[in-house]
């Protein structure tokens, strides 16, 4: 009677946790095709978004057609070395996607000291208006610098295909016209990706006798590259982390892409 008892709560729990992840993989399924059809965003990182999905999908949801598969692949010793390698790559980019993910979350979580000078990072720019991407950013850094009056700030950001002004130059225009002083904001129009917007911005700060500490004024999932970058390019003051409010349409997409942009800017770039 225990015995059938403990068997009965542990199938409770199975058919418990694989109801779990079939609506979890079905919702992060949805999440991963909707930038797709609602922004037209479509590259490599929803793509892996989807296929991770789709996989722990049809594992949780059809497990005995996975299984009669995996059985089909383990009738051959070449199979079977590709069926047990694909598991191994993908549990451990699953491992790797884990642990990234909370130091991110880490670092967005580091707030800036009391009026640092904010650096903007800049992002798309159509024509001579923002992105909604970056005048989320924008508005952060403003509430940033009318919480923070005696801070300065770079605008950071070059000529992007798509724009007739500078990312920075789009930044200014913003602010000012939301009643930001333009005495505060001083521009970079010459950066064309995270690495120089720290760099030049940081070299802007230093000439304007300011270089005790920065904020970096960007979304939460792109803070954790922004602070390793400025670590390894010298910077030593304490480094905090503004957050815009992203949209969450995108924000799945753009948090697999920090997972490959960490390591590359890190130890390639």
């Amino acid at each position: 009677m225990e015995n059938t008892m403990k068997k009965t709560n542990g199938n409770i729990i199975k058919n418990t946790l694989r109801v779990i992840m079939i609506i979890l993989s079905s919702v992060f399924l949805i999440w991963f095709i909707l930038p797709i059809f609602v922004y037209g965003i479509l590259n490599i990182f929803n793509g892996i978004g989807i296929t991770a999905s789709l996989y722990i999908l049809i594992f949780f949801a059809a497990r005995e057609k996975f299984r009669k598969i995996k059985e089909r692949f383990y009738e051959k010793a070449l199979l079977r070395f590709i069926w047990r390698a694909g598991k191994a790559i993908i549990y451990s980019f699953g491992i790797y996607g884990l642990i990234i993910s909370v130091v991110m979350l880490i670092f967005a979580g580091i707030a800036p000291e009391r009026n640092a000078s904010a650096i903007i990072l800049g992002a798309q720019v159509k024509g001579t208006q923002p992105t909604l991407s970056l005048y989320d950013r924008i508005e952060a850094g403003r509430g940033y610098l009318e919480e923070n009056p005696e801070a300065i700030c770079v605008a950071t950001g070059g000529l992007g295909d798509t724009a007739q002004i500078t990312e920075a130059q789009c930044i200014y225009n913003v602010l000012t016209n939301e009643g930001i002083s333009g005495n505060r904001i001083y521009l970079d129009n010459e950066a064309k990706n995270t690495k120089e917007n720290i760099s030049n911005s940081y070299e802007i700060i230093r000439k304007n006798g300011d270089k005790s500490s920065i904020a970096i004024v960007s979304d939460s999932f792109h803070q954790a590259r922004a602070c390793l970058i400025a670590r390894k390019l010298g910077i030593s003051g304490k480094i905090g982390a503004v957050n815009a409010d992203t949209n969450l349409i995108y924000l799945p997409t753009f948090w697999v892409r920090e997972w490959f942009g960490i390591p590359y800017d890190i130890f390639i770039r």
